[in-house]
């Protein structure tokens, strides 16, 4: 049996998602990033969902390739970018996700690529496993956010989020991607990473 149906057969549990798959992905690190914008004005090409964890805040949008480069939140707040620590864009096909070094004043990054044809430079077949994280809270009617936005909220507590979607459902989940790695002394498989997916309903 290969090692892609061994774990299929591994994760048929109940929160895990009907897709182990074999992918050519890519995967790039860079050190020393000074300026975020820079940045993404030159790795960012496509539309994107985004997550930002900040000092005093987690807050979620779009990252708009084909509008003028623009991050879109509810509040339409600007990011200001002395308190982030982490910065995550992600769609189906790729995450590009910035971290706040230990200095303090530049980042590190990472860009991940999946679904690439195998005659990509340095594309390397690796086995993937996408989970979905059920997010708190029902999704509630808020009048003062637009359309591509869903407002969810935990009964009984005052604990709120706003979440990037133009799905309308009862409940949400985060998507993340693990990628699967072996050592190379014994063979045992294991997460050697994982990236943001996407945001979708969740059927309970």
């Amino acid at each position: 049996m290969c090692e892609t149906e061994k774990l299929k057969n591994f994760f048929k549990e109940e929160n895990y998602l009907d897709t182990v798959e074999n992918r050519y992905c890519l995967r790039k690190d860079y050190t020393n990033i000074d300026d975020i914008y820079e940045f993404l004005n030159q790795n960012a090409k496509d539309n994107y969902k985004v997550i930002v964890y900040a000092v005093n805040e987690v807050k979620l949008g779009y990252y708009n390739f084909n509008d003028d480069k623009k991050f879109i939140f509810p509040d339409n707040d600007e990011i200001d970018e002395k308190y982030i620590i982490e910065l995550r864009l992600f769609n189906e096909n790729e995450e590009i996700y910035l971290r706040k070094d230990n200095d303090i004043n530049s980042y590190n990054a990472r860009i991940i690529k999946d679904n690439l044809d195998k005659s990509v430079t340095e594309a390397e077949k690796i086995i993937t496993i996408d989970d979905a994280s059920t997010l708190f809270g029902e999704k509630v009617i808020d009048k003062n956010i637009n359309d591509k936005f869903v407002k969810l909220q935990e009964s009984g507590r005052k604990i709120s989020l706003i979440i990037p979607s133009e799905d309308r459902a009862k409940y949400y989940a985060l998507v993340t991607r693990s990628y699967i790695t072996f050592d190379e002394k014994t063979g045992q498989a294991g997460i050697g990473y994982y990236r943001y997916l996407d945001i979708r309903p969740q059927v309970k």
